[in-house]
């Protein structure tokens, strides 16, 4: 996969996961965002996210990191997304299909934050010590 494929591929990634967060919380979100990956010093990244995002996950053609927890994890002051991302420990390797069974390194979550915040209940500490989320994909697996 070539860098410029795997950008578009990023950016249906964002799209899709944007949709899993409506499903999730039955409302319509913005898609205006911002992106984080997790851990308390990292920056919040307010333009060229996919970029961003390419620059961190994609290696080369044949080396592209294969597990990245990646979704909608809370809304900004603003109304806008915090899209959050985590970088699993392991080696690059060719694009594939991930541990859930979807094709690429991305596996789709939604914040527990998001789904609070929408409920009306507490969202609690903004700190990033612990983040909690859910992997919708995870009741699929055999």
């Amino acid at each position: 996969m070539t860098r410029e494929e795997f950008a578009s591929f990023v950016e249906e990634t964002l799209e899709e996961v944007i949709r899993l967060a409506e499903q999730k919380c039955g409302n319509a979100l913005p898609r205006l965002y911002i992106f984080k990956w997790l851990g308390r010093t990292q920056p919040l990244i307010t333009q060229n996210v996919v970029e961003y995002i390419v620059q961190r996950v994609f290696v080369d053609e044949e080396h592209i990191y294969p597990c990245v927890d990646i979704g909608v994890g809370d809304l900004g002051d603003d109304g806008s997304l915090l899209i959050v991302g985590n970088v699993a420990g392991y080696a690059p390797r060719p694009f594939g299909e991930n541990w859930t069974g979807r094709k690429g390194p991305f596996v789709r979550i939604v914040g527990a934050a998001l789904l609070n915040r929408i409920a009306g209940r507490p969202v609690g500490s903004s700190t990033d010590d612990v983040f909690g989320y859910i992997i919708p994909d995870m009741p699929n697996l055999k």
